[in-house]
């Protein structure tokens, strides 16, 4: 795709994966282009790129017309970075990569995804399928694949699909999705939003600058979402499609299922299809669902057939480290499902399963361990590390559960396997740590590698 040039003053905050792809497109695109990291090591490697490295301290700020935040820096912060100050004081626009989708003037057909949970899986699930019909769909975004990366492969009838974040979107100026897609909320980056409000508010601006062409999906299995959708009309200008796997909608999308199979019934155009679970690759579980049913709400949008959706369904995989099956040992089934860094989402996890064998911990988020609910009654043992072990493990004491306090991820792995192989009958190990990985680990990947890597290493010595 050719980029035109812009008549703008941009410094980019932040040179990471999305930073440093942002600045490669736009070098030599913009009238002035600075680049900053607080790294010496990340400026060293970056100047022999020969992109523009600007200290702080020299820039003017009263000639920028915007700053461009990595994700991982905090706007909201009670001591916000030196140049977050000056762009306030100068009224300089703060936003994030994604918003140089309409900066640039990107006319393809945009799919944003947001939510607590699920986004990544949603977005990889849209991207299978639409591509499956020969309609090129490419996804980027905080699915760790900055839009920068794709673009270059991307022509004038292809679309994006991009996971948005919370902090993604909080800096939305005038970008806009063709199709917006919010899948649940819960409370998560509290510590980043503040307050539960803000978070929420922050999600959605997915919506924000939507139309009456453009269209909305909604899954309203989620309470806070399916109050959104009540008021929607009120507040947003965009058409609204309500998808549920509880509710049976007289104008929406929803799913029922037996043993056997699962139908998706549009009453949108009075048509339904029939699923045989034998061909779905993904775990079959409500919040995989929800992910599918917004794909097909996708499909329904992009007027694609239902007997195309129902070829591609046999595609779709879990991602790597979301409720991913590992391998069974004897009687233990074993899940990865590290990407799980909130309680919510090990709920998610733990309602699927039975007789479980719980792996949890790292660092904790201000949510903490006690919302979850449904979930607990299949947890058999628990096995807690990392920060919150101690204060994990009293809550499920306190809830009845046989809950061990283990100083490592390792000693926690080694225990319940060892503990699991006493048992007769068959029992899964959940890895779902309902925390953050930064007190051990780089990131969830990092961690659900190390956890693999456990796996396979009691499997060599066994």
């Amino acid at each position: 795709m050719i980029i035109n040039k812009i008549h703008k003053n941009i410094l980019i905050l932040g040179l990471g994966l999305s930073g440093l792809s942002l600045a490669k497109i736009l070098k030599n695109k913009v009238r002035n282009l600075y680049c900053w990291d607080d790294s010496i090591s990340v400026r060293k490697k970056i100047t022999k790129t020969g992109l523009p490295i600007k200290s702080i301290e020299n820039l003017d700020f009263r000639k920028l017309d915007y700053l461009v935040l990595s994700p991982a820096i905090n706007h909201n912060s009670k001591e916000p970075h030196l140049a977050i100050k000056k762009a306030k004081k100068e009224k300089v626009k703060i936003t994030t990569d994604i918003e140089f989708l309409k900066i640039l003037k990107i006319k393809n057909k945009i799919i944003g995804v947001t939510g607590t949970n699920g986004k990544s899986t949603t977005t990889k699930f849209i991207e299978q399928s639409l591509s499956d019909c020969k309609n090129k769909v490419f996804s980027c975004g905080n699915i760790g694949i900055p839009f920068g990366e794709v673009i270059k492969k991307v022509t004038s009838k292809d679309s994006l699909v991009v996971e948005t974040s919370s902090f993604q979107l909080d800096k939305i100026i005038d970008l806009k999705f063709d199709i917006s897609i919010l899948l649940n909320l819960s409370k998560d980056h509290i510590d980043w939003h503040r307050n539960i409000r803000s978070y929420h508010k922050a999600k959605l601006k997915i919506f924000k600058n939507q139309g009456k062409n453009c269209f909305s999906i909604i899954c309203i299995d989620d309470k806070n979402c399916k109050k959104i959708a009540t008021n929607f009309s009120n507040n947003f200008k965009s058409k609204l499609i309500r998808i549920s796997t509880k509710e049976k909608l007289e104008n929406g999308i929803y799913l029922t299922s037996n043993e056997k199979s699962i139908d998706i019934i549009n009453t949108l155009n009075r048509t339904n299809i029939k699923i045989d679970r034998k061909k779905l690759g993904f775990t079959q579980a409500q919040h995989n669902f929800q992910n599918l049913l917004a794909t097909y709400a996708c499909f329904f949008v992009f007027k694609k057939s239902n007997e195309s959706f129902k070829r591609s369904v046999s595609k779709l995989k879990n991602l790597e480290h979301r409720m991913e099956f590992v391998k069974k040992i004897k009687n233990i089934k074993i899940y990865n499902d590290s990407k799980a860094t909130n309680i919510n989402s090990s709920n998610n996890a733990l309602i699927t399963l039975n007789n479980v064998y719980w792996i949890l911990g790292g660092r904790k988020k201000p949510e903490g361990i006690k919302e979850v609910s449904s979930g607990l009654k299949n947890v058999r043992n628990a096995y807690t590390f990392g920060e919150s072990k101690k204060e994990f493990n009293d809550f499920l004491k306190a809830k009845q559960i046989n809950s061990k306090e283990c100083s490592t991820l390792k000693v926690a792995v080694n225990m319940a396997m060892k503990d699991g192989l006493k048992e007769k009958k068959e029992i899964n190990l959940l890895f779902s740590p309902a925390s953050s990985s930064f007190d051990q680990f780089k990131n969830f990947e990092h961690r659900g590698k190390a956890f693999k890597s456990l796996i396979n290493e009691i499997i060599k010595n066994d």
